[in-house]
């Protein structure tokens, strides 16, 4: 039917799509298309939502100060946007992950907080949740504040037994995982991402079960 705004939301739905199967090229292809139409058409919602998946999708190439600048185009957009709160919080906990990656402990920190700060304004949201709490744990953990971490966990296994779907038990395992490595309990660790990614196999998401692997194959090394 040739319609922008459907062909934009499908271009970027397949973005993700493309990304969790490790399509780094036709994925970013289609998220750079979904907000090339976004802008035409003046949705900011969707060219904020656009501009997320792509900064994650740079971020989790490597490509920090360029997934960094998609993540920050994403929040100009975000504050001319409807849901403006979800959506801005949804980049600052996808901005945290970057910073992190990019060992830049207080500038994920105050991502984290902005994210933080923008998700309660709205309440519980499963999408902002799935990006905040995860990166909250590694945060806390970058921080020297385990205790901490092991609450976020906690919060983590809350959210994962409301929504149930093996995405949230693979988010939530992977968490774990994480928390019991810096706790330097190796064993924990391994079953921990062992379940983490099984579950994010049957999710269909090759790219983060091949982020489990690579942690189980260094704590057996």
């Amino acid at each position: 039917m040739g319609a922008p705004r459907a062909i934009a939301l499908c271009q970027s739905f397949n973005g993700a799509l493309e990304f969790q199967v490790g399509h780094w090229a036709e994925a970013e292809q289609s998220l750079d298309e979904s907000i090339r139409l976004f802008q035409e058409i003046g949705a900011a919602d969707g060219e904020a939502l656009s501009y997320q998946r792509l900064g994650i999708l740079l971020t989790a190439q490597g490509q920090l100060a360029q997934g960094l600048s998609a993540l920050e185009q994403g929040i100009v957009a975000a504050k001319h946007a409807k849901l403006r709160a979800h959506l801005q919080g949804r980049l600052y906990a996808a901005i945290a992950r970057n910073r992190l990656l990019a060992g830049d402990v207080p500038a994920a920190d105050d991502a984290l907080s902005l994210g933080e700060a923008l998700t309660e304004s709205h309440g519980h949201c499963a999408l902002c949740e799935a990006l905040l709490l995860p990166v909250a744990v590694s945060v806390r953990i970058a921080q020297g504040d385990l205790a901490s971490a092991a609450e976020y966990c906690h919060r983590l296994d809350e959210a994962a037994a409301r929504y149930g779907s093996d995405a949230w038990m693979a988010l939530a395992a992977q968490a774990h995982g994480e928390l019991a490595a810096a706790q330097e309990d190796a064993d924990a660790a391994v079953a921990h991402y062992a379940v983490a990614r099984t579950y994010f196999e049957q999710a269909k998401n090759e790219v983060a079960a091949g982020q489990c692997a690579d942690a189980l194959a260094q704590l057996q090394a």
